[in-house]
């Protein structure tokens, strides 16, 4: 972690976390706060109001935050396993995974026995009862991780393994502000530096505690890593990434489209995997795609909900026509910023590649007749599709941002660049 750019492990955020759990329920400070000059802070003790986070902001601490304090009832292996449970007997996806009988049993013990050191029990409780969707991502992904491995053969202290990393893996999201992650807020620009940073701080927070192997806090580091090189934090692609921190990358995007209350999130995933082949893990992905055929096609679908993503798939495609476009009107860049381009054109290059193969060109949409839209898997997979096309595009124009700005030393984008990221910024939108 680079202590000039990255979030400290009691930043702000973190602060303001444990004050709004010290307002709803009791938190108290189970020992001495001490500064990292040994001038005490507080005393043990001393239940947690909204005066902490005025006394302790503008210090760094001797010891974390989280092996200073304690609130009952912690979250649990019981609680896990209960809140898993729920989750199973919610979304028939995941029920796929643990179906009644010795199977259930065992993915759902897995995740009961996983590690919980007391600061990491604090993290998990504080998520729990300030940031509820984060807590049930977290548990999905435990539920997922767990099934891959168990899927694979592997013994029970794997599977335990793999779902600590799954449960685990976006403790660095609780030091960030919420209020930079709010959905109506589209982060641009040094906006996203938290963001990008968060798999470092998580990792971090779970490589102190021995309870967890090592290929732990190194799976939390590269669970937005992608086999091709187009995740972050690092850029690593290939065999640079861990075997469990391939798990977690798709388990990743994966329970992502179960966040909330997404529609259709089964044809999204299927979608997604197989119009990104060489991000993930190709051994693993068959698993998913056989979860999916276990759940029952929907019914029906909107039709109005599709002509407006035909309308978005028509204008979006074009701005990746635009994009290849670009490069006679950006000669003569200096090599870093032309590396940055010509990397960022490979993806934008390999997505124009998968709106092909997926049938995605103008004339082929114009050729969809009245008798086409009647078909419902046809409609929600161009809903779906469009869906995909707009966040792979955000993706494409946050890494162009991000590249650029780490490599062009303060030079402004080119016009042609920035004109073609505001075009994709119009896109903007909540997902649903």
């Amino acid at each position: 972690m680079n202590p000039a750019t990255d979030p400290p492990p009691d930043g702000a955020a973190f602060l303001k976390a444990v004050t709004e759990l010290g307002q709803r329920r009791p938190v108290v400070t189970s020992r001495a706060i001490y500064n990292d000059r040994g001038i005490k802070l507080l005393e043990g003790g001393v239940a947690v109001d909204a005066t902490l986070y005025e006394r302790l902001v503008t210090h760094r601490l001797k010891t974390p935050l989280d092996e200073c304090v304690d609130s009952e009832p912690a979250v649990t292996g019981e609680v896990l396993h209960a809140t898993a449970l729920a989750v199973v007997e919610r979304l028939p996806f995941f029920a796929q995974m643990a179906p009644p009988g010795r199977m259930r049993s065992m993915v759902l013990e897995a995740i009961e026995a996983i590690p919980l050191p007391k600061p990491v029990a604090f993290q998990l409780t504080l998520a729990r009862e300030t940031r509820a969707p984060m807590f049930e991502h977290a548990v999905q992904m435990a539920l997922l991780c767990a099934h891959l491995v168990r899927e694979g053969g592997a013994p029970v202290h794997d599977i335990t393994v793999a779902a600590a990393a799954g449960l685990l893996h976006d403790l660095g999201m609780l030091h960030i502000d919420p209020d930079l992650l709010a959905s109506e807020n589209r982060l641009r620009g040094d906006q996203r530096r938290p963001l990008y940073a968060h798999p470092l701080t998580g990792s971090m927070l779970a490589d102190r505690f021995h309870a967890y192997p090592r290929e732990v806090s190194r799976a939390i580091l590269e669970h937005h890593e992608r086999l091709d090189g187009s995740g972050y934090p690092r850029g690593l692609a290939g065999a640079s990434l861990s075997p469990l921190g391939r798990l977690l990358s798709l388990a990743e995007v994966v329970t992502a489209m179960f966040d909330g209350e997404r529609l259709y999130p089964e044809q999204r995933v299927s979608l997604l995997l197989r119009l990104s082949p060489r991000r993930y893990d190709s051994a693993l992905v068959p698993s998913i795609h056989r979860l999916i055929r276990g759940v029952p096609a929907p019914a029906q679908a909107s039709t109005v909900l599709v002509e407006e993503a035909l309308h978005r798939l028509r204008q979006q495609a074009e701005l990746l026509v635009q994009f290849g476009a670009l490069a006679p009107a950006l000669a003569g860049l200096a090599p870093a910023t032309a590396g940055v381009l010509t990397s960022v054109q490979d993806q934008a290059a390999t997505l124009q590649r998968m709106l092909w193969n997926a049938g995605v060109t103008a004339e082929q949409l114009d050729r969809l007749d009245d008798d086409d839209m009647r078909d419902v898997g046809l409609r929600i997979e161009l809903w779906a599709l469009e869906q995909e096309l707009h966040w792979q595009l955000r993706a494409v124009a946050n890494q162009l941002e991000r590249r650029w700005r780490d490599a062009a030393d303060g030079a402004a984008l080119p016009a042609p660049l920035a004109a073609w990221l505001e075009q994709v910024r119009a896109f903007e939108q909540v997902p649903v």
